[in-house]
């Protein structure tokens, strides 16, 4: 991108002396002033097009360059190995992070099919650190699982591709209560059955379990999802 702009602007400066050049040649006796200022009107307005072409273009620019995890895996269903990226804008102060994903084509390129900086939330949101570590990722039974940890909350939302779509299936989360408790939360969005499990901490027996019914539709979508504060953690 940073080189498109720069060539955009030489072509800004180059064509302008060449058209200037054109102008320096023209009679500027009287009878030729108003060719002339034709001439230099028409360049002015050229020149202005290409810079506010520049502008927009430069507005443009991604500075999400760097590359923080990388996950591959099957994940439509099509036996071809597909691509995860999450990459990082360090340019921009609250460095947000932004998720690709790439489905490798039979004829051997991949093609981009989800892009989103709502999934994640940026690592310095406020202007200081917000705590949270940068997820992890896995692909499995073609499922793309998102790793993160939320405050005290260790999560795992597990999107699945459907119609064209990455629909938001399951959300898993363990919870310490700072003392001998662990509370384990099982949502499942497809039944809408939610479940909390609160055992003593490196214990297997059950001190209290709830069940809930919560029906969510449509399902969330991950391009729209937003893991670190969703009413549905």
């Amino acid at each position: 991108m940073e080189d498109n702009s720069i060539l955009i602007f030489s072509s800004i400066i180059i064509t302008g002396l060449f058209v200037f050049k054109d102008i320096l040649k023209c009679d500027i006796s009287i009878k030729h002033y108003e060719k002339t200022a034709t001439k230099k009107l028409i360049l002015l307005l050229f020149i202005g097009t290409q810079i506010n072409l520049y502008s927009q273009t430069h507005k443009l620019k991604d500075n999400f360059t760097i590359t923080i995890r990388t996950e591959e895996g099957d994940l439509n269903n099509d036996g071809l190995i597909d691509k995860v990226l999450l990459k990082m804008d360090t340019i921009n102060q609250t460095q947000p992070l932004k998720l690709e994903i790439y489905f490798l084509q039979k004829s051997g390129n991949y093609k981009l099919s989800v892009s989103t900086k709502n999934l994640i939330e940026p690592q310095y949101p406020n202007g200081k650190y917000g705590g949270n570590q940068i997820p992890d990722f896995t692909i499995e039974n073609g499922g793309l699982n998102l790793y993160s940890e939320i405050k005290k909350n260790h999560f795992t939302h597990t999107f699945k591709f459907n119609n064209g779509n990455f629909e938001l299936r399951h959300i898993s989360n363990v919870v310490w209560d700072g003392n001998n408790l662990t509370t384990e939360t099982e949502f499942n969005l497809l039944t809408g059955v939610k479940t909390e499990i609160t055992k003593a901490l490196g214990s297997e027996k059950t001190i209290k379990k709830t069940t809930k019914k919560i029906i969510v539709k449509p399902l969330p979508l991950i391009t729209s999802f937003r893991a670190y504060d969703s009413n549905l953690n």
